[in-house]
């Protein structure tokens, strides 16, 4: 292990957590010129959301909202990101924290790295690659436009490291590469570790572990994206074929009595299970059927009913108020089969489905129970970070603050507000950061001079996004 470099100002707030609240409190913090250390246990930042295909309510293309802000993230002055980084110790109070950060190996030079993929070509069993569903395609980073935009190896998969070393043009390799060591004293802390999903494979009854048709939400968005492991082509795990009815079963792992669920209600589910079956309808049109079986549809934000009553109007999306305890295989039909028994009656229906797609909830990682041990905030009794009624951004340590997940079950429009109140909070702690050096290097750098461009022909640069069926479903991208 070595040390890392040491950060020592006191205009400085640590971020933990590099997802879209992490984000979002890290660039209002650098705008406000607070110096800020953003970290994240993972590959790259982003979280969640960049393995998701659109955003409710308005359907728009979730990388596409996303993208600028990571590369904001990426290139502002103030922001120093440390991928595959966690605390290891803290000790002080707010004004005044003494942490140290531990950063894995990733052995590749950040500064090297094209992100070519050669590496990836050649020795696909060493390259450290999760995108949600186990194909390894299109891309072996968690997604394009990934931050940092460099691949991560895994050293102890590879069994000829020199080969490795030599296939990388650049030379960006780094087989020697150890663990870092890094302190770093901050004004405060803002958390924004977000949540992990419920693992349906302890609920053997609906069938996750046992038929590959029945999938996550997470899994069925990455089905849906373009940069997923179908490039966007909605086909079933099974048999590669286009599937004709799709099921959504709601509340798995929430609002239940099972082993290892949760009692209370994870907020997004029921909005993003009819964002999916939206989607899927937008794009299929009545070639696919899409029922939705719930126990309460829980549309409570902003135009959040709105959607409801176009899922429903307008795409003809069933729902179905009822919550089915199984789903069995049939081999004669290679079909799925539920039985459910509707709210309003008390006759049992059985119905078979070519997919099924599970609604799962969300809860706090051991890990993060763990760092708030470390921190010394206090949980509730479900495990997310207690907070105060009419100050729900802030913790029971003075000085650390959170949003997001961890604060409880939310969508992304809410996560936005709350990262941003945490941000003001933490802004509060520390000092505004006066002129540094690289800001004085940029500023003597010659200005770029206007030229006349009266005589010359008029040039236009048109950019469009053509991944997927948003813009490339209408216009030729090519």
């Amino acid at each position: 292990m070595q040390d890392q470099n040491t950060f020592k100002q006191n205009h400085t707030v640590l971020v933990i957590g590099g997802g879209v609240g992490g984000i979002r409190a890290a660039m209002d913090l650098a705008e406000s010129n607070r110096d800020v250390v953003l970290i994240d246990k993972a590959y790259s930042i982003g979280g969640l959301m960049t393995q998701l295909d659109r955003t409710f309510p308005t359907n728009n293309c979730d990388l596409c909202t996303l993208s600028p802000n990571l590369s904001e993230s990426g290139r502002q002055l103030h922001i120093e990101l440390l991928a595959m980084t966690q605390v290891s110790e803290v000790e002080g109070e707010a004004g005044n924290f003494k942490l140290k950060l531990i950063t894995e190996p990733r052995y590749i030079d950040l500064d090297k790295c094209t992100a070519c993929g050669d590496c990836f070509k050649k020795f696909p069993e060493c390259v450290r690659f999760t995108p949600g569903l186990d194909h390894r395609a299109p891309t072996c980073m968690r997604y394009p436009q990934a931050i940092p935009h460099a691949f991560s190896i895994d050293m102890e998969k590879c069994k000829d490291i020199n080969a490795l070393v030599e296939v990388c043009k650049a030379c960006g390799i780094l087989p020697e590469d150890i663990q870092k060591i890094g302190q770093v004293e901050a004004a405060a802390i803002v958390l924004g570790p977000g949540a992990e999903v419920f693992d349906p494979d302890k609920l053997d009854s609906l069938g996750h572990v046992t038929n590959p048709d029945v999938v996550t939400s997470l899994e069925y968005e990455r089905i849906l994206s373009a940069s997923g492991p179908t490039q966007g082509q909605l086909i079933r795990p099974s048999d590669g074929k286009q599937p004709q009815k799709i099921a959504w079963i709601q509340c798995v792992g929430s609002r239940s009595l099972h082993e290892g669920a949760a009692s209370y209600c994870s907020s997004a589910c029921c909005m993003f299970a009819l964002k999916e079956a939206i989607v899927t309808k937008e794009r299929f049109q009545d070639t696919i059927e899409t029922a939705i079986f719930y126990m309460d549809m829980r549309t409570f934000g902003k135009d959040y009913e709105l959607y409801l009553n176009r899922a429903k109007d307008d795409y003809g999306i069933r729902l179905v108020g009822s919550r089915p305890h199984s789903v069995l295989y049939d081999p004669e039909t290679a079909s799925l089969s539920i039985t459910y028994t509707p709210h309003d009656s008390n006759t049992n229906i059985s119905e078979d489905f070519d997919m099924v797609v599970l609604s799962t909830g969300f809860k706090i990682s051991s890990d993060v129970q763990e760092l708030a041990g470390k921190l010394g905030i206090e949980l509730n009794e479900h495990r997310f970070a207690k907070t105060a009624s009419f100050n729900p951004v802030a913790t029971s340590k003075a000085g650390i603050y959170v949003c997001g997940m961890f604060e409880g079950p939310k969508d992304i429009p809410e996560t936005m507000v709350q990262a941003s109140a945490a941000a003001c909070l933490a802004a509060k702690e520390s000092l505004p950061a006066e002129a540094i050096e690289r800001d004085a290097e940029e500023d003597s750098e010659e200005p770029v001079r206007e030229r006349d461009v009266s005589d010359e022909a008029p040039r236009v640069g048109i950019f469009i996004c053509d991944c997927g069926l948003n813009i490339g479903g209408v216009v030729d991208t090519q």
